[in-house]
């Protein structure tokens, strides 16, 4: 187990989590990938060892998911928006304006970071930005369905709302490209 040692040792050189877990997936990919591919490997290395890369590919995919995107998707759930008292019950804009400052600002410095990572395997960074594409824009979708109209009827609607579904789609594309430096980001 000397393999999964090494890496657990050189992700931790990371200071960002997230890219420490994207390490650990782009190198475990990579090894499962050659040892699939090479028949010699594959014995060498045995099946049961290869499950267990396998596992700890998951475990850094989950991990990867909740350092980065639990504080975004948090920022379009409903608690805390809604107030009721004796004159008024509905949503508060107020809070309705922080969070979508605040989802913003999350898109806006993980998109700054993560399109500058590389995951050189085409298939990997696919699937990593289908899985997160099939989290981040339900979630959008329905929350800008939902309280659009709140910040559109109020002043400045533009600070607040400043991607669309497709836009959120465009960014993602640019995620795990290697760019030397983060592109500006596309919107409609």
């Amino acid at each position: 187990m000397v393999l999964h040692f090494n890496l657990e040792e050189k992700s931790h050189h990371y200071r960002d989590a997230s890219l420490a877990h994207i390490f650990i997936m782009n190198n475990i990919h990579y090894i499962v990938q050659k040892v699939k591919g090479s028949p010699e490997l594959r014995e060498m290395i045995g099946d049961h060892y290869l499950r267990k890369l396998t596992g700890i590919f998951r475990h850094a995919a989950t991990n990867y998911q909740r350092s980065t995107w639990v504080r975004v998707l948090n920022s379009l759930r409903d608690e805390g928006l809604h107030v009721s008292g004796s004159f008024s019950s509905g949503v508060s804009r107020s809070a309705l304006r922080e969070r979508f400052k605040a989802f913003n600002a999350m898109l806006e410095d993980v998109h700054r970071s993560q399109s500058t990572w590389s995951v050189p395997d085409a298939q990997l960074r696919e699937e990593l930005r289908i899985s997160l594409s099939e989290h981040l824009i339900p979630a959008y979708r329905s929350f800008l369905g939902r309280f659009r109209g709140n910040i559109e009827s109020g002043r400045h609607p533009e600070n607040y709302l400043k991607y669309s579904v497709e836009d959120i789609d465009r960014i993602v594309l640019d995620f795990f490209e290697g760019y030397a430096h983060p592109p500006n980001l596309r919107r409609r």
